[in-house]
């Protein structure tokens, strides 16, 4: 009954008991079906002998209470690979918390910060962080980038903006294929030596970053056969602000009916498709007889 109600269908509840005035939950289980596998190639082996001690293992919190499995695990003799240990079919090797418990964290530690999922799951902020970085180290071991044809560059800041983070996308999956701490060139060529082989790289044929050299400079380097897009969202922003210097300098030449001849103008030019076009459009020829203060700035920004 209890193992229905803690939906537990790889193993069974042989004992439970309360312990540390009720806010703990031990329960003693063992293998259902799936016992005494190879943990490499899963097949079922004879067993050698049962360990003295038992292990434990932390779950998810149950009614506020902090639950623990214990088993005692068996060494058995694989024919391919010798004396091992079984494979515990709740929780990876050498772990101290189950899958379940693992999942729980990934998916709380998206949406809220480390402190607050350790306060639900009743666990040190410290050790919940350790848990987090063993999952995310176990499941990316051995990840390999494939079909990368469109990749995007782009850096995060955290740490309140003290530290930096490069971030390498595949614009086609829409998905992260890679994150290195720090920022700048040296960061961004760990990326194409060590991720990615000579015959990968070749095959990239479109890129996007901002207006960064180093991001730039690594793309033409190490992906000779990509085409280079700058990122839209830092064209507009350059091109906001080239409109903006210029704005200035024409305020400052002008005199007092010049000025307010060209107020607004900057919010009008952005936004040519709106009614009030054809209104600036008119007030630009009345102003028509004001000469710009710096022709030379002017020429340069366009």
């Amino acid at each position: 009954m209890l193992a229905k109600i803690l939906r537990l269908k790889d193993r069974k509840i042989t004992a439970f008991s309360f312990k540390q005035r009720d806010t703990e939950l031990h329960l003693w289980v063992k293998p259902f079906k799936n016992g005494c596998r190879c943990p490499v190639c899963e097949r079922r082996c004879p067993i050698v002998r049962q360990a003295q001690e038992a292990r434990s293992w932390e779950d998810v919190a149950i009614l506020g209470r902090k639950t623990l499995f214990w088993y005692a695990p068996k060494e058995i003799l694989c024919p391919t690979h010798g004396l091992v240990q079984e494979k515990i079919p709740w929780a990876a090797p050498y772990a101290r918390i189950t899958y379940r418990l693992e999942f729980r964290i990934c998916a709380l530690c998206q949406i809220m910060t480390q402190k607050a999922a350790a306060e639900i799951l009743k666990m040190a902020p410290s050790t919940l962080s350790n848990c987090l970085h063993r999952v995310i180290t176990r499941v990316r071991t051995g990840h390999k980038i494939r079909g990368l044809v469109t990749l995007g560059a782009d850096e995060i800041a955290y740490c309140k903006g003290r530290k930096y983070a490069t971030i390498i996308y595949d614009l086609d999956r829409s998905c992260v294929v890679w994150v290195g701490r720090g920022l700048g060139r040296e960061t961004i060529d760990r990326f194409f030596n060590e991720s990615l082989s000579e015959r990968q790289r070749l095959k990239i044929k479109w890129a996007s970053c901002d207006m960064s050299r180093a991001y730039t400079g690594a793309i033409q380097h190490h992906c000779p056969n990509a085409t280079l897009v700058i990122d839209r969202f830092h064209v507009v922003k350059a091109l906001n602000e080239a409109l903006d210097a210029v704005r200035k300098d024409e305020w400052r030449g002008l005199d007092k009916r010049g000025r307010q001849a060209i107020k607004g103008l900057t919010w009008d030019a952005r936004d040519a498709g709106t009614p009030s076009f054809q209104e600036t459009v008119a007030l630009l020829k009345r102003a028509a007889h004001l000469q710009p203060a710096h022709p030379s700035r002017l020429g340069s920004e366009r």
